[in-house]
């Protein structure tokens, strides 16, 4: 029957996981945006745009302007290097008539020169502008970095309560199941549905004392140790009055006649403490012998005896004798059944 309690209790921590882990979305999010102030949020952004804006347009020029001063400069260095062999062959040849084209060439270099300074111009201009819009960006992140440290302690409370309250619920979930169970098990009685009850219990002490775990705020331990000491704290003062009472009922059972002890004994429990070698009626852990024990030594119980029909040794509990198969006779039948 543990089977049925295991395979219960499986499926109901499962279902119950699910359960804990969808709670908070019963509530929103609580975001650090809600508490700032709209007017002041609504500048940065409309600042941040314009950033945004205008970086992109002066990086589209930036990229156009260096393709310019690129142009710029091999047109410079190709007009250059041709002035430069034309003025090797003017040497050499030194024809005086040449000397209008020096003069128009010359002219025609440095104004090839003038738009390459004219680009490099226009870049720098871009560059620093391009700075100038970083230093805005950093400026208004900064603006916007003190207006969210202004609303931090309005959105911590607010994150605290929240937490506070999918705690409570979670809590509320879990410790219902966990009382049930613990009533379950005072009041323990092993009818045909006992195995449903101990995998209701077995899924109640895991959905709070594990399931629970990975939830907790950081408040959360202190209840989860106190309901677990409380917890500790009731079931051990069950337990200790359920040690006396035994003791107490154990005595007065001592007392009586054995053929009284025996009936008040089931068939199942005596061959289940038999097999872990203790007394059926005192619960005494048999000391091992070399001699067969017929009798035990803490309370005097007939432990076993001889079968009439055969005198085969067998256990005073058994029903029906092993080697003959003759039922018992007398006293030693009124056992009573599980």
């Amino acid at each position: 029957m543990w089977i049925v309690s295991i395979v219960l209790a499986g499926f109901l921590i499962g279902l119950g996981g699910l359960v804990i882990g969808d709670l908070p979305r019963v509530s929103s999010p609580v975001l650090v945006e809600q508490f700032v102030n709209p007017a002041e949020s609504a500048r940065i952004t409309r600042e941040q745009a314009d950033i945004d804006s205008a970086t992109a347009t002066v990086a589209t020029r930036l990229t156009e302007s260096e393709q310019r001063l690129s142009n710029a400069t091999n047109d410079v260095s190709t007009a250059q290097e041709s002035f430069n062999t034309w003025i090797a062959t003017r040497t050499a040849t030194t024809d005086q008539a040449q000397d209008p084209e020096v003069i128009a060439r010359t002219h025609g270099l440095e104004a090839l020169r003038e738009t390459e300074r004219s680009a490099q111009q226009t870049r720098d201009d871009l560059v620093a502008e391009q700075r100038a819009l970083q230093d805005r960006e950093v400026a208004n992140n900064r603006a916007r970095a003190q207006m969210q440290a202004a609303a931090l302690p309005a959105f911590e409370r607010a994150s605290f309560f929240q937490q506070l309250n999918v705690f409570a619920l979670r809590l509320a979930f879990t410790l219902p199941l966990l009382l049930i169970a613990g009533l379950f098990l005072l009041r323990k009685k092993k009818g045909d549905y006992w195995p449903l009850q101990r995998g209701f219990i077995l899924f109640a002490a895991y959905a709070f004392f594990v399931e629970l775990v990975p939830y907790l705020p950081e408040y959360g331990g202190y209840v989860h140790y106190g309901v677990g000491i409380l917890i500790t704290l009731l079931v051990g003062h069950f337990v200790i009055r359920w040690m006396r009472n035994y003791l107490k009922t154990r005595a007065a059972s001592e007392t009586k006649a054995e053929d009284e002890r025996r009936k008040s004994i089931a068939y199942d429990e005596a061959l289940k403490k038999m097999a872990a070698h203790a007394c059926p009626g005192c619960d005494r852990v048999l000391a091992a012998s070399e001699t067969p024990v017929d009798y035990c030594m803490h309370c005097g119980m007939h432990l076993f005896d001889r079968c009439p029909n055969c005198q085969a040794r067998r256990f005073a509990f058994f029903r029906y004798c092993m080697a003959c198969g003759a039922a018992a006779q007398g006293s030693q039948t009124q056992i009573k059944t599980a």
